[in-house]
């Protein structure tokens, strides 16, 4: 509890100078109703973290909707590029549809939490780190049809814009000054309230957007656990379904190009069963601190033999015999130090990843 006789008093202004109004603002619209809320200065950090995450969203926006292109095609027929949306723009945009709902609700019951909660939540999760993420490649690749391009530019303003206008009563400055760059000549607080398109309006395509990001998310991670860098191509993909997914593979090729894109996968497919792999032997090196007390002076010669025979020759004697004559003696997988890859149908090497929460198996080829 603040008191002025402990000078433990947090001003309005001490905030406002540090981090701005918005914060200050996203902090104080975080109250439940009825309760009161403990001052904290990590929730006054989050609150600035989140219009910076915003603001750098729309500078990587702005590099794409302000050119002369983007300002001819949106000015046309606006029926005609949402003819051209790609199912990862529906997706967006039926999510955006979902939250217009929930923040209009929850002004109208004077609960700001949810609002503040549901807006954040949508703006830092679906559209800056999964949906900016894959429309990345329907920018910068020269081999993507205009007509797709002009569309998901048309989806990254329209999303940016909106979002604005839901977020303009809490974080007023913020959704003023973002908004003129756009070129209204009025203010953003005179503004409608966003329509909601019924045509975009589909729970369906919500749920099978997640499920295709869910797969996004999956490879990502492999490759960043693999170090691979996150734009480097992939030469194949398979998904596997078994009986309890199979549904999944309509959903997975509706969005087959926007996951090939984002992942830059060059083939991707999905099917049912399970991958054909085995375990190869690449390398295989003697291990010096058992053959050297086992076999002393014929040491050399097994070492020798194990360097100088394929190892996919001493892999197959080991699986037909468990073990390999040689000088007056045998050696087992026990004297050997074996290196293995997994490989697939193709005879090239294969990671496999397993998703528990789709239930599916990704064969990835890199």
């Amino acid at each position: 509890k603040m008191s002025k006789s402990r000078g433990n008093v947090t001003g309005p202004e001490e905030v406002i100078s540090e981090y701005g109004a918005d914060p200050l603002r996203l902090w104080a619209a975080n109250s439940v109703p009825g309760s009161d809320v403990a001052f904290d200065w990590k929730n006054i950090k989050h609150g600035y973290k989140f219009i910076r995450k915003f603001w750098n969203a729309f500078r990587f926006i702005s590099m794409h909707i302000f050119d002369e292109e983007s300002e001819k095609a949106l000015s046309g027929d606006i029926e005609d590029i949402k003819a051209h949306l790609n199912p990862m723009d529906t997706w967006i945009f039926a999510k955006l549809n979902k939250v217009n709902k929930i923040v209009d609700e929850a002004f109208y019951d004077y609960n700001y939490s949810i609002a503040v909660n549901t807006i954040e939540q949508f703006v830092w999760h679906d559209f800056c780190d999964e949906y900016i993420e894959a429309v990345k490649y329907r920018l910068y690749n020269d081999d993507i049809s205009e007509e797709s391009r002009i569309a998901a530019k048309y989806t990254l303003r329209t999303v940016i814009e909106d979002t604005l206008k839901l977020l303009a009563p809490i974080a007023p400055f913020f959704a003023e000054e973002v908004y003129q760059y756009f070129g209204h000549e009025g203010s953003i607080h005179n503004e409608l309230w966003p329509e909601i398109d019924p045509k975009l309006d589909s729970t369906q395509v919500e749920e099978d957007g997640d499920l295709a990001i869910e797969l996004i998310g999956e490879v990502r991670r492999f490759k960043s656990a693999s170090k691979i860098p996150l734009n480097a191509d992939v030469e194949s993909a398979t998904v596997y379904l078994n009986e309890k997914t199979e549904d999944l593979k309509d959903v997975f090729e509706y969005f087959a190009d926007d996951i090939k894109g984002t992942l830059k996968i060059q083939n991707f497919q999905v099917t049912t069963g399970k991958p054909e792999v085995h375990e190869k032997v690449i390398e295989i090196e003697p291990d010096m601190s058992k053959i050297g007390p086992t076999f002393k002076k014929n040491a050399g010669q097994v070492i020798g033999f194990i360097k100088s025979t394929d190892p996919d020759e001493i892999a197959k004697q080991l699986a037909e015999n468990g073990e390999i004559a040689i000088a007056d003696g045998v050696i087992t997988e026990d004297f050997l130090k074996m290196k293995k890859e997994i490989v697939g149908a193709s005879g090239k090497k294969v990671d496999i990843l397993q998703s528990e929460k789709l239930g599916v198996i990704v064969e990835v080829v890199r």
